[in-house]
């Protein structure tokens, strides 16, 4: 077997390969310096309001709502929001609310819509009710262990942070494709965020579960300017940086319940994920493929096999099993690994990349976003935040001229 075989394929998937084998290396870095923990803040702590926006009735949502009604928090309130009063969720949201009885829960059920995203309309309702400052603001699908809140409330000790993001980890439902599903979450999409923070900090949040301080929220106009955004997540994190206000990403990663109930469903919601992607940072999303590229080394190194060309697929796997278990580690994923799946989870993983690259619109729920009609949002938000800096600049310089 030759060492290496010259032609424009290998040469090609040699350069794809050994730019993969370079982020794997920023990954398990990245990966094992993170170590997933409770924080605790300053006393006295701040009272925080839990914001739940509910939709239908999931997998484990009592379990998931429950986790929330359980927290090591001297002042917190949970409220529950529904945009129907026949929303079969609000049946879990009661019971939790009778079993509970000295807690500080409630439901609101308001059909008033602020804008075409139905989750940020519907926080948008939540909040109006809201007593405290500190919103941690948490999907329905989401758990957590009883020092969420106080890990959530600890960063805002510092006045200068807006906003607190948290990894979110997959909790797979008992069946073949949440597994599937949760592997995603694990292996690609947790090291991929622990990487993008290590290269270049962070100025978004995740739509899991997050915090920001209400006069952060208030800048930017509030859960009903977001009702407006496709991706209110991110939209939240990278209004609330350019008014001036740090994001933070806490110690503290939470479980997202994964309840795909077939392949073909888990494929269509990670084809939206990478629309949502294209949409808000569409370089990266291209960039993407250094992050799954066995198909394409298969593809390229394969048919002309050389040394050069089988080290890189070795290397790739062998990395790609490392991060396996490293990510179970340090992120404390308690479902048993299953490394025999990783290279098979990969080549779905491409497909469902190659899949969001195409197509300028993106179904969620009801409701149809066009990717074209966001990025013009985000090109006014810049373009405001842009004048308030120039104006800011022309005050100070006539300060000093004075």
């Amino acid at each position: 077997m030759p060492v290496f075989v010259f032609s424009i394929w290998q040469c090609a998937g040699v350069a794809l390969g050994l730019a993969g084998l370079a982020y794997l290396v920023l990954a398990v870095r990245a990966v094992a310096r993170f170590r997933e923990r409770a924080v605790f803040g300053l006393n006295p702590r701040p009272g925080v309001s839990v914001l739940k926006p509910v939709y239908g009735n999931n997998p484990q949502l009592y379990e998931s709502l429950r986790s929330f009604c359980l927290q090591n928090y001297p002042r917190y309130e949970v409220i529950f929001g529904a945009h129907t009063p026949d929303d079969p969720a609000i049946a879990v949201v009661n019971r939790l609310i009778a079993e509970n009885p000295g807690l500080d829960l409630r439901l609101v059920v308001d059909e008033t819509l602020a804008g075409p995203n139905r989750k940020a309309a519907n926080l948008a309702n939540i909040a109006r009710t809201a007593k405290y400052d500190i919103f941690v603001l948490a999907d329905s699908d989401v758990r957590v262990d009883q020092d969420c809140v106080a890990s959530m409330a600890a960063p805002f000790d510092d006045k200068t942070v807006g906003a607190v993001a948290s990894i979110y980890k997959g909790w797979p439902a008992h069946n073949a494709p949440s597994r599937f599903g949760a592997l995603y979450l694990n292996d690609w999409f947790v090291p991929s965020v622990a990487v993008d923070v290590d290269l270049r900090g962070i100025d978004f949040v995740f739509g899991a579960m997050s915090a920001v301080r209400r006069d952060a929220l208030d800048a930017i106009g509030g859960f009903d300017m977001l009702a407006g955004c496709l991706a209110e997540d991110f939209s939240m994190g990278r209004f609330v940086a350019r008014r001036g206000w740090r994001v933070v990403l806490s110690p503290y990663a939470c479980d997202t319940v994964v309840a795909e109930s077939s392949f073909a469903d888990m494929f269509q919601h990670e084809v939206r994920w990478h629309r949502s992607e294209r949409a808000c940072r569409p370089l990266d999303q291209f960039m993407a493929i250094v992050t799954w590229p066995l198909v394409l080394l298969l593809l390229l190194l394969l048919p002309q096999p050389s040394i050069v060309g089988l080290s890189i697929i070795g290397a790739h796997l062998a990395l790609r099993i490392v991060l396996h278990f490293l990510v179970r580690r340090n992120f404390r994923i308690s479902t048993p690994p299953e490394p025999w799946l990783v290279p098979l989870r990969e080549c779905v993983c491409f497909f469902a990349w190659v899949a969001g690259m195409f197509g300028n619109d993106i179904k969620w729920g009801k409701e149809t976003f066009s990717i074209r009609a966001y990025r013009k949002l985000m090109a006014a938000e810049n373009a405001s935040h842009a004048a308030a800096a120039s104006g800011a600049e022309i005050s100070k310089a006539a300060r000093n001229a004075q």
